[in-house]
């Protein structure tokens, strides 16, 4: 069973990676980051203390001590799997599965290849370059909108307009805008996109979406009623029996 690391044991970085991770990414084909790297930061205190797990608390008190400059200290630890190795699925806690692992990243990444042939790849990417080209480069700047972020809230307000070639409009009332071009979906197109299985989530996906809603929606209620514990309580063992 893992334990928290504590800054208290150590007293400097890591100035190398142990043999064994150094192994596993040769062996496994895998680029390792440079150790002064924010991954590569991470990946040597992971593999280092491979008995202890980190967390966002442990992770801003290691940054501070080291005087180790970053917005958000928890990304580089949060990042790991991407190198192609296993690491925790427990939400908001970090160590590497023991004994090492390819990633399920890494596994899907390795074995993609694509169907057709060297000069229809170019065709499909150039096709998607004009595309862009066509609709967001070559467009005039007068025929551009101002569209909604947030079709679903009530604000004509500046804070949530954004910038919109035309061809966005097709989105319109669909979906949410993060900025002018990364979008996601509203509640209802969502329900849309699954019931046509054009979206497919893993049961994980669809667990981690349905604890931050409610983690959300208990925010905002919990001073309009005092029994929204209880309620959220019995909302979450419904979706667990549902999962299992």
């Amino acid at each position: 069973m893992k334990v928290p690391f504590h800054i208290h044991l150590i007293n400097e970085l890591p100035t190398s990676y142990p043999s064994e991770i150094i192994d596993f990414f040769k062996n496994n084909d895998l680029k390792i980051p440079k150790l002064k790297s924010m991954k590569g930061i991470a990946l040597s205190l992971m593999s280092t203390y491979n008995d202890y797990y980190f967390n966002r608390k442990i992770c801003n008190d290691l940054f501070q001590k080291f005087n180790i400059k970053s917005n958000d200290s928890i990304q580089p630890f949060n990042k790991i799997e991407q190198l192609g190795i296993s690491t925790s699925k427990e939400r908001g806690t970090y160590y590497l599965v023991l004994p090492y692992q390819t990633s399920n990243k890494y596994k899907m990444r390795k074995n993609f290849k694509y169907g057709g042939s060297l000069e229809e790849l170019d065709m499909e990417i150039n096709k998607i370059k004009s595309t862009i080209v066509n609709d967001y480069i070559d467009v005039p700047n007068e025929d551009w909108q101002l569209g909604h972020i947030n079709p679903g809230l009530e604000d004509n307000s500046i804070n949530n307009l954004v910038l919109q070639p035309p061809i966005q409009s097709k989105y319109r009332d669909g979906y949410i805008f993060i900025d002018t071009l990364t979008k996601i979906p509203t509640p209802k197109k969502l329900k849309q996109l699954i019931k046509k299985k054009e979206l497919v989530l893993s049961k994980e996906q669809i667990y981690e979406y349905f604890t931050s809603f409610n983690y959300w929606l208990k925010e905002q209620e919990e001073q309009e009623d005092p029994l929204q514990d209880e309620k959220d309580s019995e909302d979450i063992s419904y979706i667990q029996h549902i999962l299992s």
